[in-house]
Order: structure tokens, then C-alpha cells, then sequence
């Protein structure tokens, strides 16, 4: 098998193997909302959030510049990741302690502080854990990693089950969240032994290295995660009864933002190498049919969303979360500006021009607090909403401006344009149907989309093919 074939094997047990994982968590939301009460609920989605909020400064762009340093031609490999583990468990340890203090001066329940100690180490381990990925990725090992979540996921099915079975509460879940966590920790660190032995080191010329190369990373994803994460943080402090149906809606929106990230770490390589060579036409070639192919997906997802909301949330958390459905007709805007800003900001790495886009996350955040604290007071989940919707069509604006401003490169948009016909006609034939359960209309829509868009010529697989590696130089 050549290498590039590896690659692209990688690549494809990583999606399936990510996308598996999410399924499983869809499942696990599907029994927390039916068990949890609405309290609880709202509960578990601040804290789990504020905990991810607090991922950002264990992670600070470590995971990226973990794979950037054991690529380097001479590279002490072993010392390197052992170094940078070291970092993420003295940093996961002050961080996540740190949570649960800070959190008890926050204008949030008990019930959420309490979750918010409860669940500081499934994210301690998460975030150890996700250390890691990198040395798998270089070697071309994804199966071992995807393995060691996949099986870790399974358990935490099982213990989640299992508290709920014995009726133990909100506690004791988040505690088996940690521990699944544990296990996933240590079924990747003994994945990792046949590559290398890591060992936790302080090497502080390591430790500074690392902190120098991921500070841009750093800082922008901070800034990124402070629009992304505030309308929750703050609707949980101003409003915190919208915090359930918000929360159950925003589950959903999560789940559907990691398609464009992981199609875009598959091509983030191939743009790069274009870039760095000159060579414009590759380069705008590839982006071309990543628009095209984000498009595709966009478009559709918007308006089958507006068909399927409600009996989406419906069935995947229960009828008492109705109203999300609402919620979710509105965010999903936010995740058509999403794709457009993975696309594009991605790109902007491939370009080095990440520094300049610092001040454009910074501008986004600022703008985005104030809009929250202004909102989210007098309208609630819904100003909350449309205010991230905002932010997410801001940033995504900035970084397309920003590519092709540095690239000289615009999209071509025929295929945009039978996307959205495709997408109309779909709606439209969906419309006048009698109500049929939500799987059946999404699989009736999907193809009615599929066939449209075969038929006005918007969909040449000899096109997708490309984008995979072994057809492109890494």
C-alpha cells in the first residue's frame, strides 16, 4: 500500500470511527433527557461547557503543534511527546481544579456547580487523552485511536445506562464520565506502545518551544470559543430556565459542525503544500471543490431543517424538548456560516496568515459578548440564538474576505446555485407529503436532493474523487 493510500485510509477510519462516536453520544443525550429533569438537564449542558471552556487553556493549541514538532526532519520523538504530555497533565490538573472553584462564584445553580466538580475529570482525562492524537496521525496509526474511543464510549453507553437503571442522578453520571475517560486514557496510552513509550517529562526548552509555537493557536481558538460558548454560559447566568431547550438544540448543532472540520483536516495538507509551491491552480482547484462539496452538505441541511426540526428534537430527546426543534431552525443558519468558516479559516493556516486573523476572533468575541448582555436579557434563548447566528456569519465573512484577499481566488458558485434548486425542490416535494416519521422523511428528502442534483449535473463523483489524497501530493 503506498502512502498515500495509507493516508487516506487514516483519514477514513477517523471519520467513520468520529462519527460512530458521535452516535453514540446522541444516544447517551437521548437518555439523559429523558431521565434527567429539565433542571438537571440545563445543569449537565452549562457545566459540561464551562468545562470546555476551560479545555481550551489546558489544550492551548497543543494538539497542533504536538504533530508540527515529531514531524520535524531529527525530531527526539519520545521526548517530545512525553514533554508535551507533562504539559497537558500539570495544565489539565490546575485548570479543572481551578473550574470548580471559579465556578462557585458564578450566578449559577448548585445543582451546576456541583456538576461542574463532578465532571472536572472526564475532562481532565478527555483532554490527556486527546494529547495524544497526534502521534497516531504520524504515524499513520488512526485505528489504534479510534479503537481505544470507540471501545471507551462503549462504556461510557454502559455506565450511563447503568445510573440510570439504579436511578443514582446527575452525580454519579458525570462520575462515569470519568471514568470512561480513565479507560479511554489508558486503552490510547497502551495503543501507543508499540510507536513509542510515553513518558511524562518537564523539559522546560520543550515546554517553552511548545508554548511558542501554539500560542497563535492558542489565542484564536480562545477567541473563537468565547462566541461560540458565551450565548450558553451567559443564558445559563441571565436565563437559566431557556438553558434546556437551548442546550438540547445546541447538542444537535454540535454534532453536525464536526463534518467540515474533519473534511478539512484532510485537506488543510494538500491546500498547504499547493500554497507553499506556488502553485495557484492546484490550490484554487482544491478549495473550489471544498466549497462545492460544503455547499452540497449546507444547503440542504438548512432547508430539511426547517421541515424536521422539532420532530428531530423531539425524537432524540423526548417530547418535553419540543421547543428546541424551534431553536434549531434558527441555529442552523449558524451552521451554514460554520462550514463557510472552517473552510476559510483553515485555509487562512494554510496561508500563515493566522496572526491577522486573531484580531478579526478578538473583534468577533467582543462583538459577541456585547450582544449577548444586551439580548439574551430581554428575548432569551432566542437572542441568544440569533445574536451566535450573527457571530458565525461575522467570522465567517472576515475569513472568506481574508482568503480571498491573500489568495486572489473567488468561488465559483454554479454548483451553490444547484444546490439551493436541488434543496427548493426538495422542500417543496417534502412540503406537500403527508407527516411520516422524522428517519423516513430524512432519508425521502436526501434522495429526492441526490437525484436533483444528479439530474441538473451537480454532482460528479470523479470531482470528490480528488479530493482524497492518493490522487493529490501531501
Amino acid at each position: 500500500m503506498s502512502i498515500m493510500q495509507k493516508v487516506a485510509k487514516n483519514y477514513v477510519i477517523q471519520m467513520l470511527g468520529k462519527a460512530l462516536s458521535m452516535l453514540i453520544g446522541l444516544v447517551v443525550i437521548a437518555i439523559l433527557t429523558r431521565y434527567l429533569s429539565e433542571d438537571d438537564w440545563g445543569a449537565y449542558v452549562t457545566a459540561t461547557t464551562l468545562l470546555a471552556f476551560f479545555g481550551v487553556f489546558v489544550d492551548f493549541g497543543l494538539t497542533l503543534t504536538l504533530t508540527q514538532m515529531i514531524s520535524t526532519p531529527g525530531a527526539d520523538e519520545k521526548k517530545i511527546v512525553g514533554s508535551v504530555m507533562g504539559i497537558r497533565l500539570t495544565s489539565g490538573a490546575l485548570f479543572y481544579s481551578l473550574s470548580a472553584l471559579v465556578v462557585l462564584f458564578l450566578p449559577y445553580s448548585n445543582t451546576a456547580k456541583a456538576a461542574v466538580a463532578a465532571g472536572a475529570a472526564a475532562f481532565f482525562f478527555m483532554s490527556a487523552t486527546a494529547s495524544m492524537v497526534g502521534l497516531f496521525q504520524k504515524h499513520l496509526a488512526l485505528k489504534r485511536y479510534v479503537l481505544a474511543e470507540l471501545i471507551s464510549r462503549g462504556f461510557y453507553l454502559l455506565f450511563t445506562f447503568l445510573c440510570v437503571v439504579f436511578g443514582l442522578g446527575l452525580l454519579p453520571i458525570l462520575g462515569a464520565m470519568g471514568l470512561a475517560n480513565a479507560l479511554w486514557f489508558i486503552f490510547v496510552f497502551i495503543a501507543a506502545k508499540p510507536i513509542t513509550v510515553i513518558r511524562p517529562q518537564f523539559n522546560w526548552p520543550i515546554w517553552k518551544e511548545a508554548f511558542y509555537r501554539s500560542s497563535p493557536i492558542a489565542i484564536s481558538t480562545i477567541f473563537n470559543l468565547i462566541y461560540l460558548r458565551g450565548d450558553v454560559l451567559i443564558l445559563a447566568w441571565i436565563k437559566p430556565g431557556d438553558v434546556p431547550q437551548y442546550g438540547t438544540a445546541y447538542k444537535v448543532v454540535d454534532v453536525l459542525t464536526a463534518f467540515p472540520t474533519m473534511l478539512m483536516g484532510l485537506l488543510l495538507p494538500q491546500l498547504a503544500l499547493a500554497w507553499g509551491e506556488k502553485n495557484r491552480e492546484v490550490f484554487k482547484n482544491i478549495l473550489q471543490k471544498a466549497f462545492n462539496v460544503f455547499a452540497m452538505v449546507a444547503i440542504p441541511l438548512f432547508f430539511g431543517t426547517q421541515l424536521v426540526a422539532t420532530q428531530l428534537t423531539t425524537l432524540i430527546a423526548g417530547e418535553k424538548y419540543a421547543s428546541a426543534g424551534l431553536i434549531l431552525k434558527v441555529l442552523i443558519f449558524a451552521i451554514v456560516c460554520v462550514f463557510i468558516s472552517t473552510l476559510y479559516g483553515h485555509t487562512i493556516v494554510a496561508l500563515h496568515k493566522q496572526k491577522i486573523m486573531t484580531w478579526g476572533y478578538a473583534f468577533t468575541a467582543v462583538v459577541s459578548i456585547i450582544g449577548y448582555i444586551i439580548f439574551i436579557p430581554k428575548f432569551g434563548m432566542w437572542g441568544a440564538a440569533w445574536v451566535t447566528c450573527f457571530s458565525e456569519f461575522l467570522i465567517a465573512s472576515l475569513t472568506f474576505i481574508t482568503v480571498c484577499k491573500v489568495s486572489k481566488t473567488l468561488p465559483n458558485l454554479v454548483v451553490t446555485a444547484k444546490a439551493i434548486f436541488a434543496s427548493l425542490i426538495m422542500y417543496l416535494i417534502i412540503m406537500v407529503l403527508p407527516t411520516l416519521p422524522v428517519l423516513i422523511t430524512i432519508v425521502l428528502g436526501a434522495l429526492v436532493y441526490g437525484i436533483t442534483m444528479i439530474s441538473v449535473g451537480g454532482i460528479k463523483t470523479t470531482e470528490l474523487k480528488t479530493l482524497l489524497p492518493k490522487n493529490n501530493r501531501l
